[in-house]
């Protein structure tokens, strides 16, 4: 049996006397209650909200620029233009700028300030509930007060900005944040200016980056301070650090035991001499400190390359320049 072909499931019309009376009757009692039954209004009544139903609400008028289309539903609204950070003479559309076109989404106009009805507003980054604000030239940092960080601010450039009490981006099977241009190709910046290889990734907690003190620290007759946006460690590195490390702890313990058990042949080779007779003496003290002699050579020449290999830990790992710094150069965070 085919089932290609959509079939109407209120067709009586080849059923039997009997079952197509039956059946009438079930219709008519089902659009009863789906459109005019009591329970329904009085569990839906009108203007309730309800059941996503209309309801009154707050009358905010937005003051809408002569250049705007705005598509608007209760407190929701899409509006586009040109760039407009807030009021009319604001943004590169108050400046008259020609490709500053925008697409402002917005919900929730002032609640912050929870205005009265029939308040006039516009727009307010910092007051309207949530928002995503696509603009083809726009101040993108200053429109929404983020902190310059390493980077400083981006002026003149398009941008989009997502603001909300909460913002989750998920994958479903990842999420990557990626800056620079697409791979294999010389691709520009929107204004036809050239990119960096890897512009920076900033993660700012509390959007402050401003240098602090560190506490007790004049105590030691210097107020020192310390930058709270720093690279984030780079695991791999990090790793090999710690394990080169640890080889370099190692070796330092076995050239200490080395010594050790250096000192211990020697004081008693000197011990053994000094119950023997004179004329053994002195051959037996010669001897010991022939030996001893060696093994000290060796063990310094041990401790110069344990004091070498700590030199090139801090070359590779610890300065900038090494092939293995362990702080990222391009993702910063607080």
């Amino acid at each position: 049996m085919s089932f290609s072909k959509k079939k109407n499931i209120d067709d009586t019309s080849k059923l039997s006397g009997l079952r197509r009376d039956i059946a009438e009757e079930l219709k008519k009692r089902k659009d009863d209650i789906l459109n005019n039954s009591q329970t329904t209004r009085q569990v839906n009544p009108t203007q309730s909200g309800l059941y996503n139903t209309d309801r009154p609400d707050i009358n905010i008028k937005y003051a809408q620029s002569p250049n705007e289309k705005v598509i608007r539903k209760g407190g929701a609204y899409i509006t586009f233009g040109a760039d407009k950070p807030s009021g009319t003479a604001s943004g590169y559309g108050g400046k008259g700028a020609t490709g500053a076109s925008r697409i402002d989404l917005v919900v929730g106009r002032q609640s912050m300030y929870n205005p009265p009805d029939g308040s006039k507003v516009d727009n307010s980054f910092q007051a309207d509930a949530a928002r995503i604000y696509i603009s083809q030239l726009t101040d993108i940092d200053a429109n929404f007060g983020v902190d310059p960080g390493k980077t400083g601010f981006m002026k003149g450039r398009s941008g989009i900005g997502i603001k909300a009490d909460g913002v989750r981006i998920i994958g479903r099977e990842g999420v990557k944040i990626v800056t620079g241009r697409m791979q294999g190709t010389g691709e520009k910046n929107s204004q036809g200016g050239k990119l960096l290889p890897a512009p920076m990734i900033e993660l700012i907690a509390g959007n402050n980056t401003e240098r602090r003190k560190i506490p007790g620290s004049f105590f030691d007759g210097d107020d020192m301070e310390f930058d709270p946006l720093q690279g984030v460690a780079m695991g791999e590195n990090v790793v090999r650090a710690f394990q080169d490390l640890m080889y370099l702890l190692k070796d330092v313990i076995g050239v200490v035991r080395k010594d050790k058990n250096n000192n211990r042949i020697f004081n008693i080779a000197v011990a053994s001499a000094a119950a023997l007779p004179a004329p053994a003496a002195g051959p037996v003290m010669a001897a010991a400190q022939a030996f001893f002699t060696v093994k000290d050579i060796q063990t310094n020449l041990e401790l110069w390359k344990a004091a070498l290999d700590a030199t090139m830990l801090d070359i590779n790992y610890l300065q900038p320049f090494g092939y293995r710094y362990i702080e990222s150069r391009n993702v910063k965070a607080t």
